[in-house]
């Protein structure tokens, strides 16, 4: 059959990559210039550097045993990463139990319940118990008021702006769980998987596989519409070109979907009830590093970014002509000032506030910076989501979905990306032998 997958992303290309195993043909439409997606690279200081931060948990059994599968597993490397807690002008060590019982922000008893709640939530099996509860509602009932103030509230405010509140608590329950398998020693050590050379390696080695497999790839190529003929697929258009297919995979968000075709009016409702922000994070090269820390989240509502994560706290700076890597991220609206502001201007501010975390950074030391933006980055998970989370299929016959939305009750990440890759492409091997 001839199969059309809409997005370059890690979803499409797994898609492709196991629909061409069966023998299908395969037409991938990107309509960036470049595959990958969120996980693309740019060239950044003398080497390929993730566009946005980004490592592999131990748990993340779906991208680890594609990158086995595609013989890159001597570039996987696991490495012991120091996280902290920026909080009321305070640095604080936040990686192990101990660090935990010294964070004297919080009465000692909260603090034995915020490490207790964590151990409870890894071992929670049914989430479904979650889903009509926000986080809010949960911690100030079973955990305290007074560690969702000083922690998970200003972390969630920077993340969701004045939506956290809304958000359900699914979305803390799919973080920690993660989280909590990537340590070692009893819980007492986190370690990370990073791919040698950026995550381009394994985008560049699964396009070589699509293209030697005699199947196009349209790059700088807008999909435009969806084209059926009793409720059945017969094309798509893209860049005013018409594509016979017998079967089209739609990667890209609810909100993109929506705009392709003229749906039935209930599933139409459905896609439009997804929402999602955007991410917006200044990568920067400078002379020295900050800290020893590798992630550190800024529990400050005044703060334009939510976390500092130095890069080369991860990866050796000699990958980098032996500069240090800082990437200040942010979640937020695509219609936030913020999001659309200058890359100067981001610059500027974002650099202002860091300088107050870091009063020794001098602008001068900022030997090159780069401004990324993504508008469809982090659904907006409110409670009772699964009641508009999207199938696989759609209502019509040969259209399917395979989206970052549909990743519940996880949070986004490229190995649920494989995940829903693996998933649809089963589906429809199942449905068209």
């Amino acid at each position: 059959m001839n199969i059309g997958i809409v997005g370059g992303g890690i979803a499409g290309l797994t898609t492709a990559l196991r629909l061409i195993n069966r023998g299908h043909r395969i037409f991938l439409f990107e309509k960036d210039e470049n595959l990958g997606g969120l996980a693309q690279a740019i060239d950044f200081s003398g080497a390929k550097l993730d566009k946005f931060y980004r490592h592999i948990f131990k748990s993340d059994k779906e991208i680890i045993e594609l990158i086995n599968e595609l013989n890159l597993q001597n570039k996987l490397k696991w490495i012991k990463t120091p996280m902290g807690f920026y909080y009321e002008g305070k640095i604080y060590n936040f990686s192990t139990p101990v660090d935990l019982l010294k964070f004297s922000p919080l009465p000692f008893i909260d603090r034995i319940k915020l490490g207790l709640m964590s151990l409870y939530l890894k071992g929670v099996k049914n989430w479904r118990k979650y889903e009509n509860i926000t986080i809010k509602e949960w911690m100030e009932k079973y955990v305290g008021k007074k560690i969702y103030d000083v922690v998970w509230g200003p972390l969630l405010r920077q993340k969701f702006g004045d939506r956290a509140d809304e958000i359900a608590m699914t979305f803390l329950y799919g973080r920690i769980s993660a989280r909590f398998k990537s340590r070692k020693k009893g819980g007492t050590e986190e370690v990370l998987g990073y791919l040698e050379g950026s995550y381009q390696v394994l985008i560049d080695k699964m396009e070589n596989i699509i293209k030697q497999s005699n199947c196009q790839i349209f790059k700088n190529t807008t999909v435009e519409k969806l084209i059926t003929e009793n409720n059945k697929l017969k094309a798509i258009i893209a860049n005013g070109k018409e594509y016979p297919l017998d079967i089209v995979i739609l990667t890209c968000s609810p909100d993109i979907i929506k705009k392709l075709y003229n749906w039935h009016k209930d599933f139409d409702e459905k896609l439009g009830k997804h929402e999602y922000f955007g991410a917006l994070t200044l990568i920067m090269s400078i002379k020295y590093s900050l800290s020893k820390i590798y992630w550190l989240n800024i529990a400050d509502e005044n703060s334009p970014f939510v976390a500092v994560v130095e890069h080369t706290n991860f990866i050796s700076k000699e990958n980098y002509n032996n500069n240090h890597i800082i990437y200040l991220g942010k979640y937020l609206s695509t219609e936030n000032i913020l999001y659309k502001m200058r890359d100067e201007e981001v610059k500027n501010l974002f650099l202002n506030y860091l300088k107050r975390i870091f009063p020794f950074l001098n602008e001068k030391d900022v030997l090159d910076y780069k401004v990324v933006r993504e508008p469809y980055a982090q659904p907006v998970v409110k409670k009772n989501y699964s009641e508009i989370l999207l199938d696989y299929k759609t209502p019509v016959q040969g259209i399917y979905i395979a989206n970052m939305s549909q990743i519940y009750p996880e949070d986004r990440g490229m190995s649920y990306s494989v995940k829903i890759g693996n998933a649809v492409s089963n589906l429809i091997i199942k449905e068209n032998l």
